[in-house]
């Protein structure tokens, strides 16, 4: 706890946890609002799960065109055009949204104007607290964004239902104006400088290290992504529809409490080490999802197997920033997921045809196997491609006397 007490103190952390929230929490919310809205709208959940893949589909199909723009312009610019974007479309969503045809063009609207909230915090940390507790900071970052998307889901069901699903909506965009243009106006926001390109140095297409990460987000995309539909397929299926909730909400726990050990206790783990070690124990703790009854004990696994996904986003970060072309610290990120954003999408749609035909155990066990290659390609690119400075621990094994 140390660890975190020392980096909240830092001038600036408290302040961009805190502006962060908003936001975050319009990203957590905005799958289930739509979903409620064009249901609510068109009467058929078949719609309304065309209008949440295409705002999901065009968010994740832009993230690297936005990084590109972060990296070219600052951040302050892309977000007060994109922010206010983002506002307006979700009106237009919840008032126009009256056909199936409108209401996917609007999702899809909504999509494509997401604001680069997460790609513009993220080199913010570095700038606040320096490379020697980047760690800790990305590991903060992440259990928060965690915590967002375990109560994101939760408050749009609470709203769509108790109030309206037009409210959620609504409740969406006002997050998103309202956080947003804090971080428009937040000084550490205004004040990053995009790193100067290297005219030597590859482009992130020819950079060997970023393509054996992008092939190693379509392997992890496709995986996460048939899982996320198999349990509550599974759960549906099995006449515990109930446990659906619990069974989404056992990942974010896990990633929590993942990220929260990554940042006070893997200090001396070198990032990409730490990284292929926590996607292998990953892929180890699915293997029993597909063949564990509905239950407890499939919770509890669900829990163990996420808890090392929370370690992983942060070593995750850490790798990128070690072999990253100069230049690109933010758009080698919204690349990479926007790759594995899109490999999901498949995954999702795989997921629902499997567990409508064979049945969800099946996407499961798919799932099981797919992810294996994520570890097997870091350990083929571990002593190559990737830059010898991510074997770099962050702070150095103390001497033994």
């Amino acid at each position: 706890m140390r660890a975190y007490r020392e980096l909240l103190s830092i001038r600036g952390t408290r302040s961009l946890l805190v502006v962060s929230t908003f936001p975050r929490l319009a990203y957590a919310m905005v799958s289930l609002a739509v979903f409620f809205l064009v249901q609510e709208a068109t009467g058929s959940v078949a719609v309304a799960g065309l209008a949440v893949g295409a705002q999901t589909g065009l968010g994740a199909l832009t993230a690297g065109p936005r990084g590109h723009l972060v990296d070219r312009y600052g951040q302050t610019r892309p977000l007060v055009v994109l922010v206010p974007a983002y506002a307006l479309a979700a009106v237009l969503l919840a008032l126009l949204a009256h056909s199936p045809t409108s209401a996917v063009l609007l999702a899809a609207l909504l999509g494509a104007c997401a604001p680069p909230i997460n790609l513009s915090i993220r080199p913010l940390w570095l700038l606040l607290v320096g490379p020697g507790q980047v760690r800790t900071a990305y590991s903060v970052d992440s259990a928060y964004t965690n915590l967002l998307q375990l109560l994101g889901p939760v408050l749009a069901t609470f709203v769509a239902l108790r109030l309206s699903a037009t409210a959620a909506v609504l409740a969406v965009g006002a997050c998103m104006l309202v956080g947003g243009l804090l971080l428009a106006v937040n000084p550490h926001s205004r004040r990053w400088v995009p790193e100067s390109r290297e005219p030597s140095e590859q482009g992130l297409v020819r950079s060997p290290a970023m393509r054996l990460l992008a092939l190693e987000g379509v392997a992890m995309g496709l995986a996460v992504g048939l899982i996320t539909i198999a349990l509550p397929s599974l759960a549906t299926t099995s006449g515990h529809a109930s446990m659906a909730g619990w069974l989404m909400a056992a990942m974010g726990v896990g990633a929590i409490i993942g990220s929260a050990w990554a940042g006070a206790r893997a200090r001396h783990i070198a990032p990409v080490l730490g990284l292929r070690a926590s996607v292998t124990l990953f892929a180890v703790f699915c293997l029993p999802l597909a063949v564990l009854p509905m239950g407890p004990w499939l919770v509890a696994a669900i829990v163990v197997a996420w808890a090392f996904i929370g370690p992983a986003q942060v070593f995750y970060l850490e790798t990128i920033d070690a072999v990253r072309p100069r230049g690109t610290a933010v758009a080698a990120l919204g690349s990479l997921w926007m790759i594995e954003g899109a490999a999901a999408a498949v995954g999702n749609t795989l997921g629902g045809v499997i567990s409508a035909g064979p049945g969800a155990r099946w996407a499961l066990a798919m799932a099981s196997v797919v992810v294996f290659v994520s570890p097997a390609l870091f350990s083929l690119g571990i002593r190559s491609v990737l830059a010898p400075a991510a074997l770099t621990p962050v702070e150095p094994e103390p001497a033994r006397t």
